[in-house]
């Protein structure tokens, strides 16, 4: 039987930084992002993007790490950052909630990217080298010290296995304090997930929903500012070559 909920028991997770609830349109969030954090001259920038399997939540942002750097088998850990800023959207677009260098502020951030596929490791659980774990997740205690509960907008990845021993990797969106309640439920205790060997079908256990696999989610390499105005003078030269002659009388 596989089990959707995060483990409480097993972290020891404390709260890194205060949630602030914003409202507004990914347009501008997206703009904010690109332009709240200013990487280094040596930096290598990637926009992240997901769309959940089941509702459609989104999360967009993007990070930042040096790419003089050489990193163990190619692969750029959290703690190898310069910047990481990711916000979440319901499935009509309107923000949820942003976090802004997500790497420092959260205790339990886990992030790993590979520089040589350009993929971002999640077929993991959420506390191994090979998965995600990013927004915030907070244990609540009693006043013993036993876990009572979670709070926190948390996206993280889970690898249970099937009695036949193979894995289902896939990432959640999780609520996990009910700090939203207005928002839709689309899986199980979860806003959305995703599920990557999995259709909708199979998850909601309809025929009809349709045969989608779950999407990971993307990293996308920003052009560096160089090859941006290359790109501009490319299409300036283009645009001359093909402008309209104006025609003149024959003499």
């Amino acid at each position: 039987m596989l089990s959707f909920g995060k483990s409480i028991t097993a972290l020891t997770y404390n709260k890194g930084g205060a949630m602030v609830l914003r409202t507004g349109s990914a347009i501008a969030v997206g703009t904010a992002l690109s332009l709240g954090t200013l990487a280094p001259a040596q930096a290598a920038t990637f926009r992240l993007s997901w769309t959940g399997q089941i509702l459609g939540y989104s999360a967009e942002g993007q990070f930042s790490y040096d790419d003089a750097q050489t990193y163990e088998n190619g692969i750029v850990r959290g703690d190898d950052l310069d910047a990481f800023d990711i916000a979440f959207f319901d499935p009509q677009g309107n923000l949820i909630q942003e976090f802004e260098d997500n790497h420092l502020t959260y205790a339990g951030f886990n992030f790993n990217f590979d520089t040589q596929t350009r993929e971002i490791l999640q077929d993991g659980s959420f506390n191994e080298p090979n998965g995600i774990d990013i927004g915030e997740y907070t244990v609540l205690f009693d006043d013993a010290g036993e876990p009572i509960g979670a709070t926190g907008l948390n996206f993280w990845s889970a690898a249970p296995l099937t009695e036949d021993g193979e894995p289902i990797p896939h990432v959640h969106l999780t609520d996990f304090g009910d700090e939203f309640p207005d928002l839709p439920i689309g899986f199980g205790p979860h806003l959305d997930v995703a599920f990557f060997t999995r259709t909708r079908a199979q998850l909601l256990d309809d025929p009809g929903a349709g045969e989608q696999l779950g999407q990971r989610m993307i990293a996308t390499k920003v052009p560096e500012p160089g090859a941006l105005v290359g790109l501009g003078a490319i299409a300036l030269l283009l645009g001359r070559l093909h402008r309209p002659r104006s025609l003149s009388p024959k003499s």
